[in-house]
Protein backbone atom coordinates (compact mmCIF):
# COMPACT_ATOMS: atom_id res chain seq x y z
CA UNK A 1 0.00 0.00 0.00
CA UNK A 2 2.71 2.29 0.93
CA UNK A 3 4.49 1.89 -2.71
CA UNK A 4 1.53 2.01 -4.17
CA UNK A 5 1.07 5.66 -2.43
CA UNK A 6 4.57 6.67 -3.50
CA UNK A 7 4.22 5.86 -6.89
CA UNK A 8 0.67 8.09 -6.96
CA UNK A 9 3.31 11.09 -5.13
CA UNK A 10 5.59 10.85 -7.86
CA UNK A 11 2.94 11.36 -10.19
CA UNK A 12 1.79 14.17 -9.09
CA UNK A 13 5.15 16.01 -8.61
CA UNK A 14 5.74 14.70 -12.17
CA UNK A 15 2.94 16.71 -13.17
CA UNK A 16 4.04 19.77 -10.74
CA UNK A 17 7.59 19.48 -12.72
CA UNK A 18 6.10 19.09 -16.42
CA UNK A 19 4.25 22.60 -15.07
CA UNK A 20 7.53 23.98 -13.91
CA UNK A 21 9.44 23.05 -17.10
CA UNK A 22 7.07 25.31 -19.25
CA UNK A 23 7.55 28.47 -17.08
CA UNK A 24 11.87 27.50 -16.94
CA UNK A 25 12.10 26.98 -20.76
CA UNK A 26 10.45 30.52 -21.87
CA UNK A 27 12.97 31.68 -18.61
CA UNK A 28 15.90 30.43 -20.01
CA UNK A 29 15.45 32.73 -23.32
CA UNK A 30 15.05 35.28 -21.09
CA UNK A 31 18.50 34.40 -19.79
CA UNK A 32 20.02 34.67 -22.81
CA UNK A 33 18.66 38.19 -23.74
CA UNK A 34 20.40 39.34 -20.59
CA UNK A 35 23.50 37.75 -20.93
CA UNK A 36 23.17 38.71 -25.21
CA UNK A 37 24.79 42.25 -24.75
CA UNK A 38 27.97 40.90 -23.36
CA UNK A 39 28.42 38.75 -26.65
CA UNK A 40 26.88 41.38 -28.81
CA UNK A 41 28.81 44.67 -27.63
CA UNK A 42 32.42 43.31 -28.09
CA UNK A 43 31.58 42.12 -31.45
CA UNK A 44 30.50 45.36 -32.39
CA UNK A 45 33.69 47.24 -31.81
CA UNK A 46 35.92 45.04 -33.89
CA UNK A 47 37.07 46.35 -37.24
CA UNK A 48 35.40 44.59 -39.68
CA UNK A 49 31.56 45.00 -37.66
CA UNK A 50 29.52 46.58 -40.42
CA UNK A 51 27.62 48.21 -37.13
CA UNK A 52 29.34 50.09 -34.72
CA UNK A 53 27.98 51.77 -31.83
CA UNK A 54 29.63 54.33 -29.27
CA UNK A 55 29.67 54.15 -25.36
CA UNK A 56 26.20 55.61 -24.71
CA UNK A 57 24.62 53.41 -27.59
CA UNK A 58 26.32 50.31 -25.90
CA UNK A 59 25.08 51.24 -22.73
CA UNK A 60 21.51 51.70 -24.37
CA UNK A 61 21.09 48.63 -26.02
CA UNK A 62 22.41 46.45 -22.67
CA UNK A 63 19.57 48.42 -20.47
CA UNK A 64 17.10 48.93 -22.68
CA UNK A 65 15.56 46.17 -21.20
CA UNK A 66 14.95 47.68 -18.22
CA UNK A 67 12.49 50.36 -19.65
CA UNK A 68 10.31 47.98 -21.83
CA UNK A 69 9.91 45.92 -18.75
CA UNK A 70 7.62 48.71 -17.48
CA UNK A 71 5.33 48.34 -20.92
CA UNK A 72 5.52 44.63 -20.49
CA UNK A 73 4.16 45.28 -16.83
CA UNK A 74 1.57 47.23 -17.70
CA UNK A 75 0.25 44.73 -20.30
CA UNK A 76 0.36 41.86 -18.16
CA UNK A 77 -0.99 43.39 -14.81
CA UNK A 78 -5.15 43.39 -16.24
CA UNK A 79 -4.25 40.53 -18.88
CA UNK A 80 -3.45 37.45 -16.54
CA UNK A 81 -6.48 38.29 -14.52
CA UNK A 82 -8.95 38.55 -17.49
CA UNK A 83 -7.80 36.33 -19.95
CA UNK A 84 -5.99 33.76 -17.15
CA UNK A 85 -2.51 32.60 -16.77
CA UNK A 86 -2.26 30.15 -19.36
CA UNK A 87 -2.95 32.04 -22.87
CA UNK A 88 -1.22 34.96 -20.98
CA UNK A 89 1.81 32.90 -20.89
CA UNK A 90 1.57 31.94 -24.61
CA UNK A 91 1.89 35.52 -25.52
CA UNK A 92 4.50 36.33 -23.51
CA UNK A 93 5.68 34.72 -26.44
CA UNK A 94 5.45 36.98 -29.30
CA UNK A 95 7.51 39.51 -28.45
CA UNK A 96 10.63 37.58 -27.27
CA UNK A 97 10.96 35.61 -30.37
CA UNK A 98 10.46 39.23 -32.88
CA UNK A 99 12.92 40.69 -30.90
CA UNK A 100 15.66 37.71 -32.04
CA UNK A 101 14.12 38.08 -35.59
CA UNK A 102 14.73 41.61 -35.59
CA UNK A 103 18.48 41.52 -34.40
CA UNK A 104 18.51 38.74 -37.15
CA UNK A 105 18.31 41.11 -39.64
CA UNK A 106 19.55 44.15 -38.16
CA UNK A 107 21.77 46.81 -39.89
CA UNK A 108 22.02 49.46 -37.16
CA UNK A 109 22.08 49.96 -33.62
CA UNK A 110 18.58 51.27 -33.76
CA UNK A 111 17.00 47.91 -35.11
CA UNK A 112 19.25 46.44 -32.41
CA UNK A 113 17.98 48.77 -29.60
CA UNK A 114 14.32 48.22 -31.06
CA UNK A 115 14.60 44.23 -31.14
CA UNK A 116 16.14 44.81 -27.67
CA UNK A 117 13.00 46.68 -26.84
CA UNK A 118 10.82 43.96 -27.84
CA UNK A 119 12.49 41.21 -25.92
CA UNK A 120 12.13 43.84 -22.98
CA UNK A 121 8.16 43.56 -23.09
CA UNK A 122 8.04 39.50 -23.01
CA UNK A 123 10.04 39.83 -19.60
CA UNK A 124 8.42 42.43 -18.45
CA UNK A 125 5.19 40.17 -19.14
CA UNK A 126 6.55 36.74 -17.80
CA UNK A 127 8.29 38.77 -14.50
CA UNK A 128 5.47 38.07 -12.31
CA UNK A 129 3.37 35.44 -13.89
CA UNK A 130 5.81 33.03 -14.01
CA UNK A 131 6.53 32.92 -10.38
CA UNK A 132 2.51 32.87 -9.97
CA UNK A 133 2.20 30.05 -12.04
CA UNK A 134 4.56 28.18 -10.78
CA UNK A 135 3.71 29.01 -6.85
CA UNK A 136 -0.16 28.61 -7.69
CA UNK A 137 0.08 25.02 -9.03
CA UNK A 138 2.67 23.24 -6.88
CA UNK A 139 3.17 21.98 -3.32
CA UNK A 140 3.93 24.46 -0.43
CA UNK A 141 6.85 21.83 0.40
CA UNK A 142 7.99 21.66 -3.14
CA UNK A 143 7.63 25.38 -3.88
CA UNK A 144 10.49 27.03 -3.18
CA UNK A 145 12.44 24.72 -4.93
CA UNK A 146 10.25 24.94 -8.10
CA UNK A 147 10.62 28.97 -7.46
CA UNK A 148 14.25 28.65 -7.15
CA UNK A 149 14.26 26.50 -10.82
CA UNK A 150 13.51 30.27 -12.88
CA UNK A 151 16.67 31.95 -11.01
CA UNK A 152 18.17 28.84 -12.46
CA UNK A 153 16.49 29.22 -16.05
CA UNK A 154 18.30 32.51 -15.86
CA UNK A 155 21.31 31.41 -15.39
CA UNK A 156 21.47 28.50 -18.03
CA UNK A 157 20.17 31.27 -20.46
CA UNK A 158 23.35 33.32 -19.64
CA UNK A 159 25.48 30.57 -19.33
CA UNK A 160 24.00 29.19 -23.05
CA UNK A 161 24.26 32.59 -24.57
CA UNK A 162 28.00 33.53 -23.26
CA UNK A 163 29.40 29.63 -24.53
CA UNK A 164 27.83 29.94 -28.01
CA UNK A 165 29.08 33.27 -28.38
CA UNK A 166 32.30 32.12 -28.27
CA UNK A 167 31.63 30.20 -31.34
CA UNK A 168 28.88 31.76 -33.16
CA UNK A 169 28.45 35.03 -34.44
CA UNK A 170 25.99 37.39 -32.81
CA UNK A 171 23.62 36.82 -35.64
CA UNK A 172 23.75 32.86 -35.59
CA UNK A 173 23.60 33.22 -31.88
CA UNK A 174 20.01 35.09 -31.91
CA UNK A 175 18.84 32.23 -34.16
CA UNK A 176 19.80 29.60 -31.75
CA UNK A 177 18.47 31.46 -28.62
CA UNK A 178 14.75 31.75 -31.12
CA UNK A 179 14.80 28.06 -30.77
CA UNK A 180 14.67 27.90 -26.90
CA UNK A 181 11.25 29.93 -26.94
CA UNK A 182 9.80 28.08 -29.68
CA UNK A 183 10.48 25.28 -27.30
CA UNK A 184 8.81 26.87 -24.75
CA UNK A 185 5.51 27.78 -26.67
CA UNK A 186 5.22 23.42 -26.91
CA UNK A 187 5.22 23.46 -23.68
CA UNK A 188 2.70 26.16 -22.88
CA UNK A 189 0.38 24.68 -25.13
CA UNK A 190 -0.03 21.42 -22.89
CA UNK A 191 -0.23 23.10 -19.81
CA UNK A 192 -3.32 23.24 -17.94
CA UNK A 193 -4.62 26.56 -16.38
CA UNK A 194 -4.12 27.42 -12.78
CA UNK A 195 -7.10 26.14 -10.13
CA UNK A 196 -6.38 29.24 -8.09
CA UNK A 197 -7.25 31.35 -11.25
CA UNK A 198 -10.02 29.70 -11.73
CA UNK A 199 -11.73 29.82 -8.88
CA UNK A 200 -10.96 33.65 -9.01
CA UNK A 201 -13.52 33.51 -11.61
CA UNK A 202 -16.12 31.12 -10.02
CA UNK A 203 -15.45 28.24 -12.36
CA UNK A 204 -14.91 25.34 -8.90
CA UNK A 205 -15.40 22.44 -11.03
CA UNK A 206 -12.79 23.35 -13.25
CA UNK A 207 -10.57 24.62 -10.48
CA UNK A 208 -10.87 21.10 -8.54
CA UNK A 209 -10.17 18.82 -11.53
CA UNK A 210 -6.93 21.14 -12.15
CA UNK A 211 -5.65 20.85 -8.30
CA UNK A 212 -6.69 16.99 -8.09
CA UNK A 213 -4.79 16.87 -10.92
CA UNK A 214 -1.92 18.36 -9.94
CA UNK A 215 -1.91 17.64 -5.77
CA UNK A 216 -4.10 14.37 -5.70
CA UNK A 217 -7.18 14.21 -3.39
CA UNK A 218 -5.62 13.42 -0.42
CA UNK A 219 -7.96 14.87 2.77
CA UNK A 220 -5.26 17.52 3.35
CA UNK A 221 -5.27 19.02 0.14
CA UNK A 222 -8.94 18.86 -0.07
CA UNK A 223 -9.29 20.86 2.77
CA UNK A 224 -6.52 23.31 1.68
CA UNK A 225 -8.92 23.60 -2.03
CA UNK A 226 -12.30 24.31 0.38
CA UNK A 227 -10.24 26.56 2.29
CA UNK A 228 -9.32 28.65 -1.15
CA UNK A 229 -12.90 28.37 -2.28
CA UNK A 230 -14.47 29.54 0.57
CA UNK A 231 -12.08 32.65 0.80
CA UNK A 232 -13.09 33.36 -2.69
CA UNK A 233 -17.02 32.81 -2.14
CA UNK A 234 -16.68 35.55 0.85
CA UNK A 235 -14.96 38.54 -1.51
CA UNK A 236 -17.42 37.97 -4.43
CA UNK A 237 -20.53 38.28 -1.62
CA UNK A 238 -20.23 41.90 -1.97
CA UNK A 239 -18.98 42.24 -5.53
CA UNK A 240 -21.01 43.99 -8.59
CA UNK A 241 -19.51 41.10 -10.82
CA UNK A 242 -22.31 40.13 -13.56
CA UNK A 243 -23.84 43.58 -13.37
CA UNK A 244 -24.79 45.75 -16.40
CA UNK A 245 -22.79 48.95 -15.64
CA UNK A 246 -22.27 52.32 -17.80
CA UNK A 247 -18.49 53.12 -18.25
CA UNK A 248 -18.53 56.02 -16.37
CA UNK A 249 -19.94 54.07 -13.15
CA UNK A 250 -17.06 51.26 -13.96
CA UNK A 251 -14.15 53.58 -14.35
CA UNK A 252 -15.29 55.21 -11.14
CA UNK A 253 -15.76 52.27 -9.07
CA UNK A 254 -12.63 51.09 -10.22
CA UNK A 255 -10.77 54.07 -9.05
CA UNK A 256 -12.30 53.61 -5.57
CA UNK A 257 -11.56 50.08 -6.04
CA UNK A 258 -7.84 50.92 -6.18
CA UNK A 259 -8.17 53.82 -3.68
CA UNK A 260 -9.48 51.41 -1.20
CA UNK A 261 -6.93 48.18 -1.90
CA UNK A 262 -4.14 50.38 -1.46
CA UNK A 263 -4.59 51.22 1.64
CA UNK A 264 -5.30 47.50 2.79
CA UNK A 265 -1.82 45.78 4.49
CA UNK A 266 -2.20 42.14 2.44
CA UNK A 267 -1.54 44.58 -0.32
CA UNK A 268 1.16 47.64 -0.12
CA UNK A 269 3.11 45.26 2.55
CA UNK A 270 3.95 42.53 -0.24
CA UNK A 271 4.33 45.48 -2.59
CA UNK A 272 6.64 47.41 -0.41
CA UNK A 273 8.60 44.37 0.37
CA UNK A 274 9.40 43.35 -3.62
CA UNK A 275 10.25 46.79 -4.15
CA UNK A 276 13.11 46.44 -1.57
CA UNK A 277 14.07 42.87 -2.53
CA UNK A 278 14.13 43.76 -6.54
CA UNK A 279 16.14 46.48 -5.42
CA UNK A 280 18.62 44.65 -3.89
CA UNK A 281 18.24 41.86 -6.76
CA UNK A 282 19.44 44.48 -9.52
CA UNK A 283 22.29 46.69 -7.23
CA UNK A 284 23.62 43.34 -6.05
CA UNK A 285 24.76 43.66 -9.67
CA UNK A 286 23.47 40.29 -11.35
CA UNK A 287 22.64 41.95 -14.26
CA UNK A 288 25.31 44.40 -14.69
CA UNK A 289 27.95 41.66 -14.68
CA UNK A 290 25.71 39.62 -17.16
CA UNK A 291 25.85 42.51 -19.90
CA UNK A 292 29.41 43.36 -19.13
CA UNK A 293 31.31 40.18 -17.81
CA UNK A 294 34.62 40.67 -19.60
CA UNK A 295 34.28 44.40 -19.20
CA UNK A 296 34.46 43.96 -15.31
CA UNK A 297 36.80 40.70 -15.50
CA UNK A 298 39.39 42.84 -17.83
CA UNK A 299 38.91 45.45 -15.10
CA UNK A 300 39.02 43.53 -11.78
CA UNK A 301 41.66 40.97 -13.21
CA UNK A 302 43.76 42.32 -15.51
CA UNK A 303 43.99 43.25 -19.38
CA UNK A 304 46.18 39.91 -20.24
CA UNK A 305 43.59 37.68 -18.95
CA UNK A 306 41.63 35.41 -20.86
CA UNK A 307 38.18 37.07 -20.24
CA UNK A 308 35.84 34.91 -22.12
CA UNK A 309 36.90 31.63 -20.81
CA UNK A 310 36.58 33.25 -17.11
CA UNK A 311 33.30 34.83 -18.40
CA UNK A 312 32.36 30.97 -19.10
CA UNK A 313 33.58 29.39 -15.76
CA UNK A 314 31.89 31.84 -14.00
CA UNK A 315 29.05 30.77 -15.62
CA UNK A 316 29.48 27.43 -14.92
CA UNK A 317 29.83 28.28 -11.27
CA UNK A 318 26.52 30.18 -11.34
CA UNK A 319 24.86 27.16 -12.85
CA UNK A 320 26.33 25.06 -9.90
CA UNK A 321 25.63 27.56 -7.04
CA UNK A 322 21.67 28.25 -8.44
CA UNK A 323 21.44 24.78 -8.67
CA UNK A 324 22.84 24.45 -4.80
CA UNK A 325 20.20 26.59 -4.36
CA UNK A 326 17.50 24.34 -5.57
CA UNK A 327 18.27 22.14 -2.16
CA UNK A 328 19.36 25.64 -0.12
CA UNK A 329 15.85 26.22 -0.82
CA UNK A 330 14.38 23.64 0.80
CA UNK A 331 16.59 23.19 3.75
CA UNK A 332 16.63 26.85 4.90
CA UNK A 333 14.19 29.62 5.95
CA UNK A 334 13.71 32.16 3.09
CA UNK A 335 15.07 34.88 5.64
CA UNK A 336 18.08 33.03 6.52
CA UNK A 337 19.33 32.56 2.83
CA UNK A 338 18.71 35.96 1.91
CA UNK A 339 20.41 37.91 4.79
CA UNK A 340 23.04 35.55 4.56
CA UNK A 341 23.74 35.87 0.75
CA UNK A 342 23.44 39.58 1.19
CA UNK A 343 26.15 39.64 3.71
CA UNK A 344 28.16 38.20 1.87
CA UNK A 345 27.38 40.12 -1.45
CA UNK A 346 28.10 43.46 0.85
CA UNK A 347 31.21 42.53 1.70
CA UNK A 348 32.36 40.94 -1.54
CA UNK A 349 31.50 44.37 -3.15
CA UNK A 350 33.73 46.27 -0.20
CA UNK A 351 36.69 43.87 -0.91
CA UNK A 352 36.74 44.10 -5.22
CA UNK A 353 36.35 47.67 -4.26
CA UNK A 354 39.17 47.89 -1.86
CA UNK A 355 41.46 45.75 -4.78
CA UNK A 356 41.11 47.63 -6.97
CA UNK A 357 41.90 50.74 -5.26
CA UNK A 358 44.60 49.26 -3.82
CA UNK A 359 45.87 48.25 -7.44
CA UNK A 360 44.94 51.74 -9.13
CA UNK A 361 47.43 53.50 -6.35
CA UNK A 362 50.04 50.28 -6.24
CA UNK A 363 49.90 49.13 -2.58
CA UNK A 364 49.07 45.88 -3.24
CA UNK A 365 50.73 43.42 -0.85
CA UNK A 366 50.39 40.64 -2.98
CA UNK A 367 50.42 39.90 -6.82
CA UNK A 368 48.60 37.31 -9.37
CA UNK A 369 45.21 36.70 -10.71
CA UNK A 370 44.15 34.18 -8.05
CA UNK A 371 43.20 37.33 -5.42
CA UNK A 372 40.88 38.90 -7.82
CA UNK A 373 39.53 35.75 -9.23
CA UNK A 374 38.87 34.37 -5.59
CA UNK A 375 36.80 37.82 -5.12
CA UNK A 376 35.00 37.44 -7.79
CA UNK A 377 34.20 33.92 -7.75
CA UNK A 378 32.44 34.69 -3.74
CA UNK A 379 30.84 37.43 -5.10
CA UNK A 380 28.97 34.81 -8.27
CA UNK A 381 28.67 32.13 -5.03
CA UNK A 382 26.83 35.01 -3.15
CA UNK A 383 24.33 36.34 -6.05
CA UNK A 384 23.47 32.95 -7.12
CA UNK A 385 22.87 31.04 -3.64
CA UNK A 386 20.57 33.39 -2.03
CA UNK A 387 20.25 36.94 -3.70
CA UNK A 388 18.82 35.86 -7.55
CA UNK A 389 16.13 33.17 -5.90
CA UNK A 390 14.53 34.81 -3.36
CA UNK A 391 13.09 37.59 -4.75
CA UNK A 392 11.73 34.73 -7.67
CA UNK A 393 10.50 32.50 -4.87
CA UNK A 394 9.12 35.20 -2.91
CA UNK A 395 6.53 37.14 -5.51
CA UNK A 396 5.02 34.02 -5.72
CA UNK A 397 3.99 33.31 -2.22
CA UNK A 398 2.91 36.52 -0.61
CA UNK A 399 0.15 38.07 -3.05
CA UNK A 400 -3.17 37.30 -1.84
CA UNK A 401 -5.11 35.61 -4.94
CA UNK A 402 -7.33 38.95 -5.11
CA UNK A 403 -4.71 40.99 -5.52
CA UNK A 404 -1.67 38.67 -7.36
CA UNK A 405 -1.91 40.04 -10.62
CA UNK A 406 -1.96 43.88 -9.40
CA UNK A 407 0.32 43.32 -6.68
CA UNK A 408 2.64 41.47 -9.24
CA UNK A 409 2.30 43.93 -11.91
CA UNK A 410 2.74 46.74 -9.48
CA UNK A 411 6.29 45.03 -7.56
CA UNK A 412 8.07 44.52 -11.03
CA UNK A 413 7.75 48.20 -11.90
CA UNK A 414 10.82 48.88 -9.37
CA UNK A 415 12.58 45.54 -10.84
CA UNK A 416 12.04 47.58 -14.35
CA UNK A 417 13.64 50.74 -13.29
CA UNK A 418 16.51 49.40 -10.82
CA UNK A 419 17.32 47.27 -14.06
CA UNK A 420 17.33 50.31 -16.54
CA UNK A 421 19.06 52.51 -13.60
CA UNK A 422 21.91 49.52 -12.26
CA UNK A 423 23.00 48.63 -15.87
CA UNK A 424 22.65 52.06 -17.70
CA UNK A 425 24.56 53.84 -14.61
CA UNK A 426 27.47 51.40 -13.65
CA UNK A 427 29.24 51.98 -16.72
CA UNK A 428 28.85 55.68 -16.48
CA UNK A 429 29.76 55.74 -12.75
CA UNK A 430 33.11 53.66 -13.34
CA UNK A 431 34.03 56.24 -15.09
CA UNK A 432 32.73 59.26 -13.42
CA UNK A 433 33.58 58.47 -9.91
CA UNK A 434 35.76 55.82 -10.49
CA UNK A 435 34.78 51.57 -10.09
CA UNK A 436 35.88 50.97 -6.64
CA UNK A 437 33.52 53.84 -5.57
CA UNK A 438 31.08 52.48 -8.04
CA UNK A 439 31.26 49.02 -6.29
CA UNK A 440 30.58 50.97 -2.64
CA UNK A 441 28.08 53.01 -3.66
CA UNK A 442 25.72 49.74 -4.69
CA UNK A 443 26.94 47.45 -1.98
CA UNK A 444 25.67 50.71 0.15
CA UNK A 445 22.20 50.58 -1.86
CA UNK A 446 22.13 46.56 -0.99
CA UNK A 447 22.87 47.35 2.95
CA UNK A 448 20.19 50.07 3.17
CA UNK A 449 17.45 48.03 1.65
CA UNK A 450 18.16 44.48 3.18
CA UNK A 451 17.82 46.27 6.36
CA UNK A 452 14.30 47.49 5.44
CA UNK A 453 13.72 43.88 5.08
CA UNK A 454 14.81 43.07 8.53
CA UNK A 455 11.65 44.09 9.73
CA UNK A 456 9.32 43.63 6.95
CA UNK A 457 9.69 40.67 5.68
CA UNK A 458 7.73 37.22 6.86
CA UNK A 459 9.12 34.08 6.50
CA UNK A 460 6.91 31.82 3.91
CA UNK A 461 8.95 28.66 3.54
CA UNK A 462 6.57 25.62 3.92
CA UNK A 463 3.35 27.81 4.23
CA UNK A 464 0.20 27.38 2.27
CA UNK A 465 -0.42 30.31 0.10
CA UNK A 466 -3.79 31.18 2.12
CA UNK A 467 -1.78 31.32 5.66
CA UNK A 468 -0.02 33.74 4.42
CA UNK A 469 -2.41 35.59 2.73
CA UNK A 470 -4.24 35.07 6.08
CA UNK A 471 -0.97 36.58 8.09
CA UNK A 472 -1.65 40.31 5.69
CA UNK A 473 -4.81 40.04 6.48
CA UNK A 474 -4.31 39.68 10.35
CA UNK A 475 -6.41 36.62 10.08
CA UNK A 476 -5.71 34.16 12.82
CA UNK A 477 -6.10 30.02 12.50
CA UNK A 478 -8.67 30.86 15.17
CA UNK A 479 -10.37 33.06 12.95
CA UNK A 480 -9.91 30.94 9.76
CA UNK A 481 -11.25 27.82 12.14
CA UNK A 482 -14.64 29.98 12.57
CA UNK A 483 -15.35 30.53 9.27
CA UNK A 484 -15.30 26.61 8.13
CA UNK A 485 -19.03 25.21 8.04
CA UNK A 486 -20.42 23.23 10.56
CA UNK A 487 -20.16 19.79 10.57
CA UNK A 488 -21.40 16.77 12.76
CA UNK A 489 -19.13 16.59 15.54
CA UNK A 490 -18.92 17.07 19.06
CA UNK A 491 -20.97 19.55 21.26
CA UNK A 492 -17.78 21.24 22.41
CA UNK A 493 -16.31 21.07 18.98
CA UNK A 494 -19.68 22.72 17.78
CA UNK A 495 -19.45 25.25 20.15
CA UNK A 496 -16.28 26.30 19.00
CA UNK A 497 -16.99 26.77 15.65
CA UNK A 498 -19.74 28.89 16.57
CA UNK A 499 -18.09 31.10 19.27
CA UNK A 500 -16.01 34.72 18.10
CA UNK A 501 -14.30 36.74 19.67
CA UNK A 502 -16.27 39.49 18.35
CA UNK A 503 -19.31 38.75 19.33
CA UNK A 504 -21.08 39.59 23.23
Amino acid sequence: MDNIKSGVSKVYFLRQCFITLAVATNVVAHGAVIGFPAVLIPSLRKPDSYIHATTTQESYIASIIGVALIFGNLIMTPMSNAIGRKKSHMLTIFPILTGWFIIVIADSVTALIVGRLCQGIAMGMLGPLGSIIVAEMTHPKNRGAFLTCISLSLTVGVLFCHSMGTYLSWQQLSLACSFITFSSLILIIHSPESPQWLISKGRYEEASEVFHWLRGDSQKENEELELMIQAHQMLRKSSVEGMILPLRTKLRRGFRYLAKTIKKPEFYKPVIIMLFMYTVFQFSGINVISSYAMDLIQQLVGPECNAKSLMVALDVERLMCNILAVFVMRKFKRRTVLFASGSICVCSYIAQGAYIYAKQNDILPVQGQWLPITLFGIYMFSLTIGISSIPFTVSGEIFPLEYRGLGGGMSVLPLSLNFFIAVKCFPILSVAIGLPYTYWLYGGVVTVCLTVLYYLMPETKDRTLQEIEDEFRGITPMDRNVMRPLSEKSEAEFMRRCSSHILY
